[in-house]
């Protein structure tokens, strides 16, 4: 039967085969399925199988198991789905897997059905009707007060659930210690070594065969031990084994009045149970310093959680119980607030009766289906590097190879004479030949490479930044984009408060306004005459607005108390202890030190979706709803006549200037009620204005990024006006340059919402939305106007101008020019100097990247750095966007061309992503990748909302106490954006030294190559002992040392190559191969002309059958003391330091090395053929054979011919190299421009 290749096999009819299926509704990148295709294993494939493993001497098994679609079109058969015994699972990323089908029983309604499942990746699948259905628990389809209604008495059938669902078991099945050492040994790398070792023993290679074989096996017993270590630690890390007390069969529990009752005997009839047995559904009970067991839902009581385990996030969270309403159930948006996590810690559960009544959870997501779970799929299959160093790093070994082959060639014809002249025999040419091929791969190499990586790691742990993914190190080498995370990360966790502004009424006007700044809180609560007007509903409040916003602030949040600390967010922490009121959580009231009392009856927790919370409070016998939230929100559910008509002006005011504005607003009601009632038809209060400030590091280093040509960008959940105005203060967008903004427009087009850009400063100035460019000239300004700004600045009391200077002297000098401080409301707004500066900016940093690149050429460096253009713009203008407007963009660019484009301009030029979701900014992330082969995107952050953005960066650092954070492949516990710059210096020194290392180990393997050629050219070979000197003297403390170097002081504007198979490396290792090759030749040839030499064949008389005998011979003994020198200078040649790396002479191990070294091989050249020195006899060297001698003025003129090999061989590195390359990327880039297309592939038609 004719079989198909397996490429053919795997692609052909893909849609007849392909399986329907549908995948979880929170699944992972990690899990994501492309296609699923059904296959078989018939008896026939399985015979052809055997037969081609037997008659390949088991070479057909190795490849199935290294290869998978070698494995399938061998073994398998693609089939219908009746048929089919395994499913081809393709990943998102085209990766695959074969999983098997399994049969399980379960028992539903008293009955035995039978189900066809598979697992992938830790989620499970069942077969239904055709269609392969994800094997997930209904709550998030659920609404709050039916998952209270169904699941509030417990489970009465435990094993049925459990039968479907599982057991809560997030334990990795372990490995055992025979499989994991069959794994390692069967791998290429090892296998390869075994032949070579097996080769050497039948070449008499004894001693070298058993060092390396020593090795080897050391090398398989620490992997051995790191891998079941790893196993261990996540297995740890991953396994929960504690007692639980569950509650099943509770009928005795009740809903009354939309109120969960527990009765005061519950706490009696708690069943111990082990935390593997719990299934979704059972109602837990929540306890004091407890770790999670699950994902679960808090249906009473409260409780104070610490995540940092998932997210990074340090500060405490409050947990409340889920609300008997209609909302839908969703655990990763609005219901985050009554979710506990498995995982987490429960520092304290709260309950008004705790000792009488439990604090219950219920169990939502059990094992793999947790959040845990997640975190546990995503260390067990990460996402796949792109980084293309490894890949080439193969392809380059086979253009060794090649190399190899043309030297075999070489000695070809005198291999043939000799075996038809009976001096060598078949059996030796195969093994020669075979010997020639370790010769190439050298068995250190993957050691080698992981040397640069170690040092980094070693060197970053030591500056307090841990990695959990060692292949990242380089790939931040080569990060071109850099994100970060605002709140936290640019400014400080905590806000201050510097001052309220609450609502007043111009007797003058008649009309409502803002009351001057208030920075002294306790100004609020005094007693004045209500307001006068009619229209207006404060009246019904009863209270002035200064009296209703210090009650907002001292009850509106979810701030509790451990062991009297007040936690929660900073924010909220601040504006409470500004009323000097006292909380008692326990009883939810606040209370002032005067007796003065307000009781928090219900608690609407903050929703991002919302961007607002509520509480529902009681005073002196009345109810009212007090809310706080983002300004924009608040305006839309308050009564149009009770907002001041400045409130935009003022808002605009505070937020340019880099203040976080919250508005609050109040209500009176008659009775508790739901939220979306208690949150509108509100009264405007007033707003806070929080002080957000820089860390003392983000404007150095962002301004060091941008110096090395790092594109910096904010991605953030703040105010738009408060990410542009903190964007300028870290100089992510430089001083006065202008800045258009991209948002929703009010008004809609044929029904559908517009993107509207407008100069942030002067609003008719707009950019063209179809190409993102200026639509007037944005150098000119208009005619003079009064700008609203200066109205607002000259309209405020003389204190609150010093206040605001003040502020602005001590934070925010980014905004304007320090020596214009004294009249900062006419600078900021100058539109003259705005372009003046900006272009000035740009060509200054753009004349400086020219500056330093002829600086490079000059000193031969530039071939160094990579061929590409580094990210700059010589516009005077940045776009800032809104989340909302970015969602309908990214919406449209699949269907809409003109929007894809628009789309493609925003991602090369956008540096500010405001009010962004978790998930946008995610998306943000993934599109950013894609916009150039070299966009390589890393992202900093606090790990708080960001964990999905560090996950698909491609580096991403999480700022947070632990050592290690699963957010993240890299921790600071440095908390503040330094970690950044010495993480890229970090890593290009690494990407550099790993670069160096496999130059190096390529060229060892080409001189020993050369060298083993020439001798098979007389039928002879390199001695056992001479292997040994230059393996393990010469070859492993150079490559071991040479990674030590560290990385270079400054972040540079340039990025090194990183592509093994690019001309300059590829010029460098090929013609520092015939360098050494033409030296190696003239020895070789020189020696045979000599008066005093006698050939190989003399000496040993014609008996050419005793191969270690022939080891010996002047040949050897010349090319062995010559090459020795060769290894030494061609590291130093390859040692370059700046612009990425120090000079090699700063690395004092490796500077000793190279002068130890130098000194044994000058000892050995010139003193080894003296009686009392062994060397002759260890090495197999021969000075003297009868009455011929080799002359002391032969090994001079090779120690002269050395140190002009040693000239030729660094100054090739130093000027050849950097002058060909050159002329190369010139040639290139006008065949380049000549034919380019966008490499932006948004931008392409």
């Amino acid at each position: 039967m004719k079989v198909k290749p397996f490429e053919e096999q795997l692609l052909c009819d893909v849609d007849f085969y392909q399986v329907q299926f549908i995948m979880p509704k929170f699944i992972q990148e990690e899990g994501i399925i492309k296609q699923i295709v059904p296959y078989k294993s018939p008896s026939w494939k399985q015979i052809i199988y055997w037969f081609f493993c037997v008659i390949s001497i088991g070479l057909a098994y190795l490849f199935s198991r290294w290869e998978q679609k070698f494995n399938i079109w061998l073994k398998f058969q693609k089939c219908l789905l009746e048929e089919a015994t395994h499913l081809l699972i393709y990943s998102a990323l085209d990766e695959i897997e074969l999983v098997r089908i399994e049969e399980k029983q379960i028992q539903k309604n008293e009955k035995q059905l039978k189900m066809k499942i598979f697992s992938y990746r830790l989620y499970s699948y069942f077969l239904e009707d055709g269609v392969f259905k994800p094997i997930e628990t209904s709550f998030y389809k659920l609404q709050h007060k039916e998952i209270i209604k169904q699941f509030c008495k417990g489970l009465t059938n435990p094993q049925e659930i459990a039968q479907l669902y599982g057991y809560n078991n997030t334990t990795i099945p372990d490995k055992s210690t025979i499989k994991i050492l069959i794994d390692e040994v069967l791998s290429p790398f090892y296998l390869f070594q075994a032949f070579s070792v097996t080769l050497w023993l039948i070449e008499s290679y004894t001693y070298y065969a058993i060092v390396i074989l020593l090795s080897s096996l050391i090398s398989i017993i620490i992997s051995l031990r790191e891998t079941k270590n790893n196993f261990k630690r996540l297995r740890e890390m991953s396994a929960q084994n504690t007692t639980e007390n569950l509650f099943r069969k509770q009928n005795a529990i009740r809903i009354e009045n939309e109120s969960l009752i527990i009765p005061y005997d519950l706490i009696s009839m708690k069943e111990k149970y082990n935390s593997n047995e719990i299934v979704p559904g059972d109602l837990i009970e929540v306890q004091n310093d407890w770790t999670v067991p699950c994902d679960c839902i808090l249906l009473n009581g409260s409780a104070i959680v610490n995540e940092s385990m998932l997210t990074g996030e340090s500060i405490p969270i409050i947990k409340t119980q889920l609300p008997y309403n209609s909302n839908m159930y969703n655990p990763q948006e609005d219901s985050k607030t009554f979710t506990l996590y498995a995982g987490t810690k429960c520092i304290e559960a709260r309950h008004p009766e705790k000792g009488k009544i439990p604090v219950l959870a219920l169990a939502t997501q059990t094992g793999f289906s947790t959040i845990k779970g997640e975190l546990v799929r995503s260390i067990l299959y990460p996402k796949p590097v792109t980084f293309s160093f490894y890949k080439d790093s193969l392809l380059f070994l086979v253009v060794l190879a090649i190399m190899a082959f043309i030297g075999w060639l070489i000695a070809l014809p005198n291999t043939i004479e000799g075996i038809k002249n009976g001096e060598m025999t078949i059996f030796w040419f195969i093994i020669n030949s075979f010997d020639l091929v370790t010769i190439t791969v050298p068995p250190a190499l993957p050691t080698c490479l992981s040397i640069g990586v170690s040092f980094a790691l070693a060197r970053l742990q030591k500056k307090k930044i841990y990695c959990i993914s060692p292949n990242k190190v380089n790939v931040a080498g080569k990060i071109t984009i850099m994100c970060f995370d605002k709140t936290g990360t640019l400014t400080e966790d905590g806000l201050d408060l510097y001052g309220v502004r609450a609502i007043g009424y111009s007797e003058k006007k008649q009309k409502l306004k803002f009351d001057d700044l208030i920075i002294n809180i306790s100004d609020l609560n005094v007693q004045e005459k209500l307001l006068d007007d009619s229209n207006v509903a404060f009246n019904e409040l009863k209270r002035t607005p200064k009296q209703v916003l210090f009650e907002i602030m001292a009850s509106c949040h979810s701030l509790a108390t451990v062991n009297n600390n007040l936690i929660g967010d900073p924010l909220e922490i601040k504006m409470f202890e500004a009323t000097q009121y006292k909380l008692d959580d326990i009883n939810s009231q606040v209370y002032s030190q005067e007796g003065s009392q307000i009781k928090i009856l219900k608690r609407f927790e903050f929703s991002s979706t919302l961007q607002r919370m509520s509480v529902i409070i009681e005073k002196d016998g009345e109810l009212k709803a007090y809310v706080k939230g983002s300004p924009e929100k608040l305006r839309e559910l308050c009564k149009k006549q009770s907002v001041p008509s400045s409130f935009h002006k003022i808002l605009d005011f505070y937020s340019k200037l880099g203040f976080r504005i919250l508005a609050c607003g109040a209500k009176t009601l008659t009775k508790e009620t739901n939220r979306d009632d208690v949150e509108s038809n509100l009264t405007f209060i007033g707003l806070l204005i929080m002080q957000n400030k820089l860390k003392t590091a983000t404007k150095k280093i962002i301004q060091t990024l941008q110096d090395g040509f790092i594109r910096t960008i904010m991605v953030t959940g703040d105010n738009v006006l408060t990410a542009i105005s903190v964007a300028r203060q870290c100089s992510i967008v430089q001083p006065n340059q202008r800045i258009f903004l991209g948002d929703i427009g009010e008004e809609k087009i044929n029904g559908k919402n517009q993107i509207v850009w407008k100069d942030f400063d002067m609003s008719e100035n707009v950019l063209n939305p179809e190409n993102l460019s200026p639509e007037l000239d944005i150098q000119d300004d208009p005619d003079n106007q009064e700008d609203e700004n200066d109205i607002i600045w000259n309209q405020l009391s003389m204190k609150e101008k010093q206040s605001l200077e003040n502020a602005l002297n001590e934070d925010m000098d980014q905004i304007i020019e320090q020596e214009d401080l004294e009249d900062n409301h006419q600078t900021s707004y100058d539109r003259k100097s705005i372009s003046r500066r900006s272009q000035q900016l740009q060509k200054s940093k753009i004349q400086s990247y020219k500056d330093k690149e002829k600086q490079l050429i000059l000193e031969n460096l530039d071939h160094l750095i990579d061929d590409q253009d580094p990210w700059k713009t010589n516009e005077p203008f940045v776009i800032a966007i809104s989340g909302k407007a970015f969602q309908l963009l990214t919406k449209q660019i699949d269907t809409n061309p003109a929007a894809r484009k628009v789309f493609g301009k925003l991602l090369e030029r956008a540096q500010i992503f405001a009010r962004m979701k978790p998930e946008q900014k995610a998306q943000l992330i993934t599109h950013l990748q894609k916009i150039s082969k070299k966009a390589l995107c890393g992202m900093c952050g606090d790990g708080a909302n960001d964990c999905g953005a560090l996950k698909a960066a491609d580096v991403g650092i999480s700022l947070s106490e632990a050592e290690a954070s699963i957010a993240a492949p890299f921790t600071s516990k440095i908390q503040d954006i330094s970690c950044v710059v010495k993480l890229l210096r970090e890593g290009r020194a690494s990407l550099v030294t790993s670069f160096q290392c496999f130059k190096y180990m390529a060229l060892y393997s080409m001189i020993q190559f050369i060298t083993c050629t020439l001798l098979y050219l007389i039928l002879a070979k390199i001695s056992d002992f001479q292997f040994l000197y230059i393996d393990l003297v010469l070859i492993i403390p150079l490559a071991f040392t040479m990674g030590k170097t560290k990385a270079y002081k400054q972040l540079t504007q340039f990025q090194p190559g990183s592509n093994l198979l690019s001309f300059p490396v590829l010029m460098s290792v090929i013609g520092q191969t015939i360098i050494q090759l033409s030296f190696q030749c003239i020895v070789y040839f020189t020696l045979r002309t000599q008066s005093w030499y006698v050939s190989n064949f003399v000496i040993h008389e014609g008996n050419t059958n005793d191969h270690y005998a022939m080891m010996i011979n002047y040949e050897n003994t010349s090319l062995f003391l010559y090459s020795s020198f060769q290894y030494i200078f061609q590291c130093i040649a390859f040692s370059i330091g700046k612009p990425f790396r120090r000079e090699f002479y700063t690395n004092l191990g490796f500077t000793s090395v190279l002068v130890i070294l130098f000194l044994i091989n000058f000892y050995v050249f010139f003193f080894s053929q003296h009686p009392q020195f062994l060397a002759d006899d260890i090495f197999k060297l021969i000075f003297t054979f009868q009455d011929s001698q080799m002359p002391q003025k032969w090994l001079i003129a090779m120690f002269i011919l050395m140190i002009i090999n040693m000239i030729i061989t660094i100054l090739f590195e130093k000027y050849a190299v950097p002058i060909t390359t050159r002329y190369y990327r010139a040639k290139k880039r006008q065949i380049v421009k000549r034919y380019r297309f966008p490499e932006n592939p948004y931008l392409r038609d």
